[in-house]
């Protein structure tokens, strides 16, 4: 989606571990990939589209106008059993996107993208299972700890599209938009957690992670180094280093090697972040889909594929458009692009 993701999806990195916990001594190799398309734009709840705007709900009709984000992340990871109840893992993911930027409503620029790839943010994290799995297979609780750390480019610059005279396209370089960049720019750590129960056959399942970022910006002028400073006092020349969130819960069986799994999938962009402030440029909101899901293991390798399918999209306020309201007496509220459904893969394989 339009709201920058990263490619830090601890949540993503949960389900890809497979099976239950990790033995002591044991390794496990895992690949992920997700990939979506964001085109849908939204102020607050409503969608900006032909049918809102005539209703006089939206703002104005976004078809033909609307920036779109093509996202793929892979990532690649290793974790490894401390003790049957104690892991630690390192996940880093890949990062490559490009965005359609439309020229203006009269025509006279054609579409242009703009591109950017490179590692994303690296992650280290721990995990304990809170009772023996030996004893408790049908049920048990994981909390965990991770440290993000800033190996993404939060700075990508691309050539963007600025007129066309007599024919001649004339573009410059510049910071490419918040949502493709490859990093955050930031240090921060991730709780999370993990816990299931069996019901016979069926086993209920919770999942989720918050990405705490405590800087509140970078120092990088996303207009460009000779561009003019905002003094408004949401700071938007820089880029806002926001927390994130992920969530899901669900239930799955299995017959033999081969699972189904059904749940729903909560995950987005803070507003207002639990550590440090708001100011700079973020794009806050988030997706609750629902998210279906196959699975298939054996000899110690598991594959799974899940397409979270949105249900609910809401693009909240950020720091600006609060200082916005507060200043015209009306409430304000930006917007930024979703996706319909996304496409989360995984892989993992124990040794």
């Amino acid at each position: 989606m339009d709201v920058p993701v990263h490619g830090t999806h601890a949540l993503d990195k949960l389900e890809a571990q497979g099976t239950y916990n990790l033995a002591k001594g044991k390794w496990q190799a895992a690949f992920g990939y997700r990939q979506f398309r964001s085109f849908r734009h939204f102020v607050g709840s409503v969608e900006q589209n032909a049918e809102n705007t005539a209703k006089g709900i939206a703002e104005r009709d976004r078809a033909g106008s609307n920036v779109i984000n093509h996202v793929y992340q892979p990532s690649i990871g290793a974790s490894y059993g401390v003790t049957d109840r104690f892991s630690v893992s390192a996940d880093l993911p890949y990062f490559h996107a490009h965005r359609r930027n439309p020229g203006p409503p009269t025509g006279r620029n054609p579409t242009f993208v703009t591109e950017a790839s490179g590692i994303s943010d690296l992650t280290l994290t721990s995990r304990y299972w809170l009772s023996d799995p030996k004893t408790h297979s049908h049920q048990n609780l994981s909390v965990g700890l991770g440290f993000k750390l800033p190996t993404g480019n939060d700075r990508a610059e691309d050539e963007f599209l600025v007129r066309v005279e007599n024919g001649v396209r004339i573009t410059e370089v510049r910071p490419v938009d918040q949502s493709i960049q490859p990093g955050d720019g930031g240090w921060g750590f991730i709780p999370e957690l993990q816990a299931f129960k069996a019901f016979g056959r069926f086993v209920a399942f919770a999942s989720g992670s918050y990405l705490i970022n405590p800087q509140e910006t970078n120092d990088f002028n996303r207009n460009g180094p000779n561009a003019a400073v905002d003094t408004s006092g949401a700071e938007n020349h820089l880029l806002s280093i926001a927390d994130q969130y992920a969530a899901r819960v669900g239930v799955a069986t299995s017959v033999k090697t081969v699972g189904v799994n059904l749940g729903l999938r909560w995950e987005g962009t803070r507003g207002s972040d639990l550590i440090g402030g708001d100011r700079g440029r973020r794009r806050p909101g988030y997706t609750v889909g629902l998210d279906p899901g196959v699975s298939y293991s054996w000899h110690g390798n598991f594959v799974s594929l899940n397409v979270p399918i949105a249900l609910r999209r809401v693009r909240n306020q950020n720091f600006a458009d609060k200082l916005a309201s507060e200043l015209s007496g009306e409430f304000e509220n930006g917007d930024a692009a979703f996706a319909d459904y996304a496409i989360v893969v995984g892989f993992s394989r124990r040794f």
